[in-house]
């Protein structure tokens, strides 16, 4: 009886602490929600810690500094660094709200920490607010939260005629008579655009200046021009009138080319001056229509910001994909509501094809830090739709060939990375997937076309041939670096310019890598191999080939055995994988890293201290810096995870080297010595 008391006492006071977050403040509909958990943060750094950390001394004497207030601690700052703070993203056709929620413990102090003399604070009960200048944010709290947004207007949503004249907002647009004269197509469009809006459209060209006219002065006649005109006379009537039509035809055309002329070059200085003038009213009014802009977000983000504080909404808490994404011992979380929205919030632009379904079946995503005693840890997930998992899961139904883990040799790799895919799989539901991602891009009218594709592609491929020419599994392996002599191309000039060409070395710090790939049939490679031999382009010594690239900076060789084919620029290495006595020592962790997932990347920092030149860092002291920086370091991997239900995730983790506490401490300690 008294345990379930106990738990009863805990549930309670667990719900009550769920209610007191702000979480449900952020409203059902927001685009992207982030989450700094406080508690978990604290848990392994204490505030006094924080303080005298390199991190903590620099961000007080800024803020102090900048604040002209003496800050000894974050504690000053009022903030309740017990709970949650969150931002959230809110998006609509024709604003973008950015929000942060921050909870507070001394309500007092904060308050002295944004009070200026600029800056006026308003009071409505034990609601505060501050309009930032420019009106472009708004600053709301109480004694227990403080609440900060900030719009952005969307200029596509005013770009409709009909909405942006709802808003009494006009459509500004400057072009000059100059512009009008040499451009008839614009003309015509704009003459269209005005007058086949339904609805009255508030549309306003501004006026450019009024173009002046040389006037054309006639030439004046000579005497020798007097004579001729008089013995013009002497013709019959119907010489005179012949000629006096010829006479006047090309004095009216010269004037009218005259005028067009001066029309098109006119006055440059009184041209000038006038489009400069009229430009200047363009931006005039240009401005006054930003401003009735600016005044409409404010009047959305006040209102906003109200109905957060009032919080009469469906709360984000309430959303199934937000709540199954959280994980109490992350110490940061960030969620966003779906590939889609992601796609239509970045691409207005593409119109028609910016509401295409191009991210169809891609849900939520989220990613979640956590740090502990041994590593730093990045977890994300992404929620399908049933038909894409399902495709994933044929795809991802492969393991790595265990063949490739005695070429892995834990004590020397810099790094690596493994993936395994089954191909014939793959090559069945790519056309399905592509299908999916763009055709809603090409339309419905496309349809028969995209599906006589998709026959084709499946009757020209043998996804069962070609899965047996390559598998779907690959490891590549970095074991070393090496400085290698390089010969290069270069051009030198004489006297008289005359371009020559030499051929230079110089010293390239290059890795050793080793690639391999399963195959079971080797009929084409075979094929490719002998083609290559005889055109020369491949030579082959005790069944290693050597591809002969004279450009390359390295030799490459390769080879087939055990139903594996090598790549690799040592021949040390190849020649020990031929004759058996390639010797490589795995770790435990690593085999497990590549045979458990479809996806492994592997980098060992420790490896390659001290393997690159101070030359190539530009001197001793960068290269020193950069060396003790990578002895500091643990390993770093990447793994993907079984696909679960309908979530495919992954995970980034890094070890933390012994000697230190945690992680968050290690990761200060970091900053510390890179800042040094």
């Amino acid at each position: 009886m008294k345990k379930l008391l106990i738990a009863l006492v805990i549930l309670i006071s667990a719900k009550l602490t769920y209610a007191q977050d702000l979480v449900k403040k952020i409203p059902a509909n927001a685009f992207t929600v982030a989450t700094i958990k406080g508690n978990n943060v604290f848990k392994l750094m204490f505030v006094k810690d924080f303080n005298e950390s390199f991190v903590g001394k620099k961000l007080l004497a800024e803020t102090s500094k900048s604040l002209d207030k003496n800050f000894t601690s974050i504690e000053d700052f009022g903030i309740n660094l017990d709970k949650n703070m969150y931002y959230f993203n809110q998006l609509n056709d024709s604003i973008t709200y950015n929000c942060f929620l921050i909870p507070l413990k001394d309500a007092n102090k904060f308050e002295s920490l944004i009070n200026n003399k600029e800056n006026k604070i308003n009071t409505n009960g034990d609601i505060r607010t501050m309009i930032l200048p420019d009106s472009t944010s708004i600053i709301k709290w109480n004694n227990n939260m403080m609440y900060f947004v900030t719009g952005s207007i969307k200029s596509s949503f005013f770009a409709d005629s009909v909405k942006s004249a709802k808003y009494g907002i006009k459509d500004v647009r400057f072009q000059s008579k100059y512009d009008y004269a040499n451009d008839s197509a614009v003309v015509a469009v704009d003459s269209t655009y005005i007058t086949t809006i339904d609805e009255p459209v508030m549309v306003e060209d501004v006026e450019a200046p009024p173009v002046i006219k040389a006037k054309v002065q006639k030439k004046a006649v000579t005497k020798k021009g007097a004579i001729s005109k008089a013995k013009a006379k002497k013709g019959s009537a119907k010489r005179k009138a012949t000629a006096k039509a010829k006479k006047v035809q090309p004095k009216i055309v010269e004037e009218e080319e005259a005028v067009i002329m001066t029309d098109t070059m006119g006055d440059d200085t009184t041209v000038t001056k006038n489009y400069d003038e009229q430009y200047d009213e363009y931006q005039k009014e240009r401005a006054e229509q930003d401003a009735k802009m600016k005044r409409l977000a404010f009047v959305w983000m006040t209102e906003q910001a109200d109905k957060v504080f009032a919080g009469n909404y469906e709360s984000i808490e309430n959303n199934k994909s937000y709540t199954s994404s959280l994980d109490n011992k992350a110490i940061a979380e960030l969620w966003v509501s779906s590939l889609q929205d992601v796609y239509n919030s970045i691409a207005p632009e593409f119109g028609t094809y910016g509401k295409a379904g191009i991210m169809k079946g891609y849900g939520s995503l989220n990613a979640k830090l956590f740090m502990d005693g041994k590593s730093f840890r990045i977890s994300t997930g992404l929620e399908l739709a049933k038909e894409q998992a399902d495709a994933y899961k044929k795809i991802m139904n492969r393991k790595l060939n265990k063949k490739f883990l005695k070429y892995v040799d834990s004590e020397k790799a810099i790094g690596f990375m493994g993936y395994s895919i089954d191909t014939k799989a793959y090559l069945e539901e790519f056309p399905k997937l592509i299908k999916q991602t763009y055709g809603s891009f090409l339309g419905k009218s496309l349809d028969e076309e995209i599906e006589l594709g998709i026959d084709l592609f499946s009757i020209l491929l043998d996804e069962e041939a070609v899965s047996e020419v390559i598998k779907g599994d690959a490891l590549f392996v970095i074991n070393g670096l090496n400085s290698k002599d390089v010969t290069y191309t270069s051009y030198e000039y004489d006297d008289d310019y005359n371009r020559k060409e030499v051929t230079k070395t110089k010293k390239e710090t290059l890795p050793d890598f080793l690639f391999m790939f399963s195959s079971e049939d080797n009929r084409l490679m075979n094929k490719l191999i002998k083609y290559g031999i005889n055109k020369s382009y491949v030579s082959v010594k005790e069944n290693i080939y050597k591809i002969e690239e004279k450009k390359s900076p390295v030799d490459i060789y390769f080879m087939i055995k055990d139903g594996i084919v090598f790549f690799g620029n040592s021949l040390i290495e190849m020649q020990s994988i031929s004759n058996n006595s390639f010797n490589a020592s795995p770790s435990k962790m690593h085999k497990n890293l590549l045979a458990k997932n479809n996806f492994s990347f592997l980098f060992n920092a420790k490896n390659l201290v001290g393997k690159v030149p101070s030359e190539e860092f530009g001197g001793e002291e960068t290269a020193k810096k950069f060396n003790e920086t990578l002895g500091k370091m643990g390993n770093v991997y990447m793994k993907s995870n079984p696909i679960k239900g309908n979530l495919v995730s992954a995970d980034i983790s890094a070890e933390i080297p012994n000697g230190h506490e945690n992680a968050l401490k290690y990761l200060f300690s970091l900053i510390e010595n890179a800042a040094k």
